[in-house]
């Protein structure tokens, strides 16, 4: 009884957690690229590039899988909108972090949101990254980058009356300052059930960043199989133990997604015939199907091997626990092979643009 109640305690933590919601804002100057910039960190077009905002009076969101919304706000410092107004209507300190984007001169409205933006990083560890992007824009016949650079972040100093606040170059175009960000992100004091949202979407460009999506997968393993193990309405022949197949089909999919393995990273590594057998193993396990052979395969083995740590046990228990082993087995297995293939795309793809 004892190992069933640690079990769905672990689960309905798991639960409670994945139940948590966090939204990335974006602030800024219009045309500052602020759709470009997100669309990099993620990996794919979440807001349509070259779209003219100026006019935009309403917040844009987009929410993505693992309640991760990102949130477009409109500018302030206008007519439409004066900053103290701004502020009223759109509640911004509502939410978890901000990417400040600009690529021109500061004005006092930005002064005013600085304020804003530390002191809801003090009260509420909402933490903030300020973004010159379209550095490939940045140049002076008489002064070299280095300079206009120490030009930009003394502006933006003497708004914020701090030298102490780091500013990130970006440009999206030549694809430089964003890795650095994107790290400072993941290493902010944002809480690490929330941080967990931003690496599972977050585009892997980094044997880092696919260590910390192997441990976020890691984290969730109890969670499908817990729940699998509790539903168990299917009998696998010759495995002698129920489980949701369901359940681990969706457990394959959400690993899958959180390496970023789609139909695009199959078949660019298809090309590769040293490198099929790899991919061949993360996609035969996407049906029903393909569980069902793979616990076959390697079900009874291990079944029969756990359990002998937890005998004498009571009988009506034996199938649920049997279960539960047996997906947590079947996860970290996938996770690794799933880890070996976005490592392939990764080296052979990603890191060579």
């Amino acid at each position: 009884m004892s190992l069933a109640e640690d079990l769905k305690r672990d689960y309905e933590e798991k639960f409670k957690e994945r139940e948590v919601s966090v939204k990335i804002a974006l602030i800024g100057q219009p045309g500052a690229g602020k759709s470009s910039l997100i669309n990099k960190l993620i990996g794919r077009e979440i807001f349509e590039v070259g779209v003219q905002t100026d006019t935009t009076i309403e917040v844009q969101e987009r929410k993505l899988d693992n309640n991760l919304t990102i949130v477009d706000l409109p500018g302030y410092g206008t007519s439409m909108f004066p900053i103290e107004q701004w502020l009223k209507k759109f509640q911004p300190e509502q939410y978890d972090l901000y990417l400040f984007v600009f690529d021109g001169k500061l004005h006092d409205s930005d002064a005013v949101l600085f304020d804003n933006l530390k002191r809801w990083r003090d009260e509420r560890e909402h933490p903030f990254f300020i973004v010159r992007n379209k550095e490939d824009q940045i140049w002076d016949d008489f002064k070299n980058l280095e300079q206009l650079q120490l030009e930009i972040a003394q502006d933006v100093s003497s708004k914020m009356k701090s030298f102490s606040e780091k500013i990130y170059f970006t440009s999206c175009r030549k694809n430089t300052g964003i890795e650095e960000l994107k790290q400072d992100i993941f290493n902010s004091d944002l809480p690490r059930v929330k941080k967990s949202k931003l690496i599972f979407e977050f585009k892997a460009t980094s044997k880092q960043d696919l260590d910390n999506k192997r441990q976020i997968c890691l984290d969730h393993l109890n969670y499908y199989a817990y729940g699998g193990a509790a539903n168990a309405i299917n009998p696998i022949p010759g495995v002698d133990v129920a489980v949701d197949l369901g359940v681990i089909t969706d457990m394959f999919f959400e690993i899958r997604k959180t390496f970023g393995i789609n139909e695009e990273v199959q078949t660019a590594l298809a090309k590769y015939e040293i490198l099929t057998p790899a991919v061949k193993t993360v996609f035969n396990y996407v049906s029903k199907a393909g569980v069902t052979k793979l616990i076959e395969k390697v079900g009874a083995r291990f079944v029969s091997k756990e359990l002998v740590k937890y005998v004498p046990i009571a009988g009506w228990a034996i199938s649920a626990i049997s279960g539960y082993y047996l997906i947590k087995k079947l996860g970290e297995s996938y996770i690794d092979d799933c880890y070996r293939v976005a490592e392939l795309y990764l080296d052979n793809f990603v890191a060579r643009k």
